[in-house]
């Protein structure tokens, strides 16, 4: 079993409160000097956990750690689930087109159980839904690795169990995406919008298990 230094998560959470931040300015924030942030950043960038730059920024590595952490906190919580909230809206088609692909497919059949509808619905988060949309950028998911089809190669797609309305589904995070990060979308083994009786700009609910 890997240990992680009780120190070094620590420092991570730390230095996630400051991300994006200039040295000088990340120290005062977190109220210490420059040569001591210099020095903590010094460490972490030799091991991997922070990278080169003149901002803080966290590695993946870096990122990786505290998603475990996340994940650990939201067990001992008791948190299961999340509910996003948004409003249907219409896509460019992308999603048929790519859930069609017999490499998704299976995939997707193999790693949460169901035969996904060539489609995905289409979800414009509410203000209050986004940041609980970053945490799930920060929580490992259910992988379903991309494909080569001998001409093109496909990414990979992150995805979370979800439901909707009674439906049992999943969201899709895919690796390469043109929807900005309001818009999330989701697989079911039927078409939602039939199903449902849903209509673009229809408010729901998205039931999200962790």
């Amino acid at each position: 079993m890997n240990c992680i230094d009780r120190r070094l998560v620590g420092d991570l959470v730390a230095l996630s409160r400051v991300e994006g931040l200039p040295v000088a300015e990340a120290a005062a924030r977190l109220c210490m000097t420059r040569q001591g942030l210099y020095k903590i950043l010094k460490t972490l960038r030799e091991k991997g956990y922070v990278e080169e730059g003149p901002v803080v920024k966290l590695s993946q590595r870096g990122r990786d750690v505290l998603s475990a952490v996340l994940k650990d906190l939201l067990s001992y919580f008791n948190i299961a689930s999340m509910k996003l909230s948004g409003v249907v809206v219409s896509g460019l088609g992308e999603g048929a087109f790519y859930i069609s692909l017999e490499g998704y497919r299976r995939a997707i059949e193999e790693a949460l159980g169901f035969t996904p509808y060539p489609g995905t619905l289409n979800v414009k988060l509410e203000r209050q839904s986004l940041p609980y949309r970053r945490y799930l950028d920060s929580l490992p998911g259910i992988l379903i690795p991309g494909f080569s089809n001998g001409i093109r190669t496909y990414g990979a797609v992150k995805a979370f169990r979800a439901r909707i309305r009674g439906v049992e589904g999943a969201v899709v995070m895919p690796e390469r995406t043109h929807h900005p990060t309001d818009v999330i979308e989701v697989v079911a083994p039927v078409k939602l919008r039939d199903v449902l009786g849903l209509k673009d700009g229809d408010r729901i609910e998205i039931e999200i298990y962790l």
